[in-house]
């Protein structure tokens, strides 16, 4: 009877596993759609804000601005985008590859190497290995806005237009399906036209309810002549942190949504296996409890013929 009632209790702890994982399931669901809405309705306003960069270049000199002079990289800092919490399969686990990935790709050591971690699982990483931390930052919420990374941006640029790192690479995963989630690295500094465009066109994901036709932002006309007030530099030094900013923002929510999304997957795997562990005990169970029905029966029918 004592085994009998310790497989029961694992079924009962076993199904409480299930509907703890089923409502997160649930819950992260819900999470992962409003992160990629959230995205979505700010794509205009980053294909905006890029076709007014393009149409500036046409004004402006831009290839002399110092966030924009490209020079020989021997000091990096990394912009990891990374989640609080675990329970999201391989998600942080890619990201943190795809960073020492980068480095090792240009093959700069470790101890010229800065970490601004975005998430607590990005700061474990780093900080276990020995990498300068020069700064964490707690996940924001997933209403965030584009004006809550100003004071990342500010961080960012004054370390870059000091001199103190020659190059800043955001790595953050990539939303491309509910069960896709892609590990990328972008240059943030120096800005890039092409690193704009591929963010901008990357918004949009490959598959599921949000998917549609990217805007052929490639194939924008360049404009004749634009009035510029008060002048085509400084809307210029208006413009740069606010790109800035928003490819932040976009590669915050694009995170957001690849860790609700890869949580949403994590659980519902777990309550298959929930189901399956449940099944299988419940088996056990009516072949345990059968054996002692059997048991018994054998013991009362050995006593009476004992009797006769």
């Amino acid at each position: 009877m004592s085994a009998l009632r310790a497989i029961k209790d694992k079924i009962r702890s076993v199904q409480k596993t299930h509907q703890v994982t089923k409502a997160m399931e649930a819950v992260s669901g819900v999470k992962m759609r409003k992160a990629q809405m959230s995205a979505l309705s700010a794509r205009p306003y980053a294909l905006a804000a890029f076709r007014i960069l393009s149409r500036i270049s046409h004004s402006v000199d831009i290839e002399r601005h110092p966030l924009v002079v490209i020079r020989p990289v021997s000091r990096i800092l990394l912009v990891v985008v990374t989640s609080d919490k675990g329970l999201a399969g391989g998600l942080n686990s890619g990201v943190t590859k795809r960073a020492v990935s980068a480095i090792s790709e240009r093959m700069v050591s470790r101890e010229n190497v800065g970490v601004l971690a975005i998430g607590r699982k990005g700061e474990e990483f780093f900080a276990r290995r020995g990498y300068l931390l020069e700064k964490h930052i707690q996940t924001m919420k997933d209403e965030s806005a584009i004006s809550d990374f100003n004071g990342v941006v500010s961080l960012v640029t004054e370390m870059f237009t000091k001199g103190k790192y020659d190059e800043c690479i955001l790595v953050y995963t990539n939303f491309r399906s509910t069960f896709n989630q892609e590990p990328v690295s972008r240059t943030l500094l120096p800005l890039s036209v092409d690193g704009l465009t591929t963010m901008i066109k990357g918004i949009v994901p490959e598959k599921g309810a949000f998917a549609e036709t990217n805007v052929d932002i490639e194939k924008e006309s360049a404009p004749a002549d634009y009035l510029f007030e008060p002048s085509p530099e400084a809307v210029f030094e208006t413009l740069i942190p606010r790109l800035l900013a928003i490819e932040l923002h976009h590669a915050f929510l694009e995170a957001k949504a690849s860790e609700h999304s890869a949580r949403m997957v994590a659980m519902r795997n777990a309550s298959d296996k929930a189901e399956e562990v449940t099944f299988s005990l419940t088996r056990q169970y009516n072949k345990a409890r059968q054996g002692a029905i059997t048991r018994e029966m054998s013991e009362i029918i050995g006593g009476i013929e004992a009797m006769k």
